[in-house]
């Protein structure tokens, strides 16, 4: 008889680094999920008619917690006038997302992939719980295809200690 176990290890809190770090990803930061829209969630959909119809910008949030933290997100995306022009996806909201722009077609391989590979890597919520050690989460962006600039990106993460981070990012 064989016996095989394994366990998924978190690496462990960096007292020499910062507690979080928001950057805007690369996409080299998320190639590993696949190449195009059909197998990875943080590529735009497109048609071959009318292009790509929506505009991604992806945030990477990188964690490094000495305990469990709450965490809270505030994060949009304005035009100089002070409206909104994309709109900032939690798990839930960017899988629906999805199953809307595929048409509810569940049952192939590539979007089932995809359901999975949100579920590890998008933040869950506006607001949870994150366990201690280093982690990374993405927090996509999403606006019809250009979002209008000037934009400016503004993302703020609470973790109940100190100060928040914030990021602001302008599309140009």
């Amino acid at each position: 008889m064989v016996f095989l176990a394994s366990c998924s290890t978190v690496p462990e809190y960096n007292p020499s680094q910062p507690q979080v770090i928001i950057a805007k990803a690369e996409s080299g930061d998320f190639s590993r999920y696949g190449q195009s829209f059909e197998s990875n969630p943080y590529l735009e959909p497109k048609t071959l008619l009318r292009g790509k119809l929506n505009e991604f910008f992806v945030a990477k949030l990188s964690f490094n917690l000495q305990q469990d933290s709450r965490i809270s997100l505030i994060a949009e995306a304005k035009a100089q006038d002070g409206t909104n022009v994309a709109t900032a996806y939690d798990r839930d909201g960017f899988s629906e997302f999805w199953t809307f722009v595929s048409g509810g077609n569940t049952e192939d391989k590539n979007f089932n992939k995809k359901m999975n590979t949100i579920i590890q890597t998008c933040i869950p919520s506006m607001q949870f719980i994150q366990k201690a050690g280093q982690s990374t989460m993405y927090l996509p962006i999403v606006g019809k295809n250009p979002i209008p600039r000037p934009a400016t990106i503004y993302i703020q993460v609470s973790n109940g200690s100190g100060e928040p981070t914030v990021f602001e990012y302008t599309l140009e």
